[in-house]
């Protein structure tokens, strides 16, 4: 697989977590429970995951993941191993399926900032734009979660995707640019942007000190 995934159960057998696309697509399209198993426990938590922080909704996130799993179990052979991963091609499902429904309820968590500021007139600084930090391990260790999740939410969706796949899911900018259809450097130019935005956001709340992360 290009990319690998945080699982939520570590102590998955050996021989389940080997399993590659290949075998576990013909094993799916054979109707093997035990193989639609695996596939659950791989991807549940992290499509769950990408779901939430792109709606801003839990819900909505839990009916997304649920569908995603009915389509794979309806549909089976569907998935072609030689266009990509499984795991690109789930995530592209909840990808549409998020942004259909989002769309359709006009879903808007607004993240309140200086009204007479914005992303676009903010002046961005190079130590604002640093690749080497990392915004969400530091103020992870603050006890700063929530309003970080509601910064990231509020962030325009192309930014927010690459945020959410690299960073919360740790996943290769190489992984994000096959699922999301664009070039490593697209991903890398986005993810250049996205934490400074972050940024900015987080420093006008006051929750984090202008230079220090």
């Amino acid at each position: 697989m290009p990319f690998e995934l945080r699982s939520d159960r570590p102590d998955r057998l050996m021989s389940e977590t080997s399993i590659d696309d290949y075998s576990l697509s013909r094993q799916l399209a054979r109707g093997d429970e035990r193989a639609f198993g695996i596939v659950y426990e791989r991807y549940n938590g992290p499509i769950h995951r990408f779901a939430w922080h792109m709606s801003g909704d839990r819900a909505m996130a839990e009916e997304i993941t649920q569908e995603v799993f009915m389509l794979l179990i309806r549909k089976p052979r569907k998935y072609d191993p030689a266009k990509g991963s499984l795991g690109g091609y789930l995530f592209g499902i909840a990808r549409n399926l998020t942004r259909r429904r989002v769309e359709q309820l006009l879903l808007h968590v607004p993240f309140v900032d200086d009204p007479n500021a914005s992303d676009e007139n903010y002046s961005i600084g190079e130590s604002a734009i640093d690749d080497t930090s990392n915004a969400l391990e530091q103020l992870t260790q603050h006890e700063l979660i929530e309003a970080l999740r509601t910064a990231v939410f509020s962030l325009p969706a192309q930014y927010r995707e690459v945020i959410i796949l690299c960073d919360l899911e740790q996943m290769s900018q190489a992984g994000a640019a096959e699922l999301l259809q664009c070039s490593p450097g697209t991903i890398a130019s986005r993810m250049h942007r996205a934490r400074a935005m972050l940024k900015m956001k987080m420093t006008r709340k006051g929750l984090v000190n202008n230079g220090s992360i």
